[in-house]
C-alpha cells in the first residue's frame, strides 16, 4: 500500500507542477486561451480562404527543387559522416590519441551541434552568397556536429576485447581502428548516418527559405508573393517526402541493427 501511495503522490505532484507551468507560462506570455478558442473559427476560415484549393500547377518545378533538396541533404550528411567519423576517433575515450586535440574537436563539434540550422544560415549568409552552396554548407555543419557526438558515443561502447587483442599483437593505431573498431561499430554508424539524412531533409526546407536552395527557396518566393495555394502544395510535397524517408530509413536501420 505504501508503494502505491508514493506512486499516486508522485503522479499528483507531477500533474500539479505541469498545470502550474502551463498557467504561469500563459500569464507570462499574456496568452488568453478564451480569445484563442473564440477566434479559432475565424482562423480556420482564413486558412481555407488563403490556402485552399491547393494549387499543383507548378508540380514539375516543385519536383525538381524537391529532388535538389534531397541531394543537398545527402551531400551534407556525407560530408558530416566523413568529418564526423574522423573527429569521433579523435575524441572517443578508446581511440583519442591526444587530450588537447580532443578538447578542441569536442568544443568545435558542440558549437556546430548546438547552434540551430536557421542561425547558421543567417550567420553564413554574410560570408557566402544566397544559394545551393550555402545550404549545403549549413547541412554539412549541423551533420558534422550531430554525427561527431553520436559516433564518439558509439565508439565508446565498443567491446574493448578486440582492441586489447590487437594492441597485444603490436598493431598500430590505424590497424586497430580498421580491424577492431570499425567492424564492431559499422552497423550503428550506418544507422546514425541514415538518421542524419532523415533529419537533414526536415531541416533543408527551413535552410532553403533562409539561405536559398531546394524547395525551401520556392516556398520563400510563394510566401513573398502571397501565393499561398502554391505554398501549400509545396508543403504537402515536403510532408510526403519526409514520411516516405522516415519509413524507408526506419526499415533499413532495423535490418542493419538486427
Amino acid at each position: 500500500m505504501k508503494y502505491f501511495r508514493k506512486k499516486r503522490l508522485g503522479t499528483a505532484l507531477t500533474v500539479n507542477f505541469c498545470i502550474f507551468l502551463f498557467i504561469y507560462g500563459s500569464k507570462s506570455l499574456e496568452v488568453s486561451w478564451v480569445e484563442v478558442f473564440k477566434r479559432f473559427a475565424n482562423a480556420a476560415d482564413r486558412f481555407i480562404i488563403d490556402y485552399l484549393p491547393v494549387d499543383f500547377s507548378e508540380f514539375s518545378r516543385q519536383s525538381e527543387q524537391l529532388i535538389n533538396t534531397v541531394f543537398l541533404s545527402i551531400a551534407g550528411s556525407a560530408t558530416g559522416v566523413i568529418l564526423g567519423l574522423l573527429s569521433a576517433l579523435m575524441i572517443s575515450v578508446k581511440t583519442s590519441p591526444n587530450r588537447f586535440v580532443k578538447t578542441i574537436i569536442r568544443t568545435t563539434a558542440s558549437i556546430c551541434r548546438n547552434i540551430p540550422e536557421g542561425i547558421w544560415a543567417i550567420i553564413l549568409l554574410l560570408c557566402f552568397w544566397f544559394g545551393n552552396f550555402l545550404a549545403y554548407l549549413v547541412m554539412s555543419i549541423i551533420s558534422y556536429g550531430f554525427l561527431t557526438r553520436v559516433f564518439a558515443d558509439t565508439i565508446d561502447e565498443t567491446n574493448s576485447d578486440a582492441i586489447e587483442a590487437l594492441e597485444a599483437t603490436g598493431a598500430g593505431y590505424w590497424q586497430i581502428i580498421i580491424h577492431g573498431v570499425l567492424p564492431e561499430t559499422m552497423p550503428a554508424l550506418i544507422s546514425w548516418s541514415l538518421y542524419s539524412i532523415e533529419n537533414n531533409i526536415r531541416s533543408a526546407t527551413i535552410v532553403g527559405m533562409l539561405a536559398g536552395g531546394g524547395i525551401g527557396y520556392l516556398m520563400n518566393i510563394y510566401k513573398g508573393f502571397a501565393q499561398f495555394p502554391l505554398m501549400m502544395s509545396a508543403i504537402l510535397m515536403v510532408t510526403i517526402l519526409i514520411i516516405i524517408t522516415d519509413r524507408v530509413s526506419t526499415v533499413i536501420r532495423r535490418r542493419i541493427m538486427s
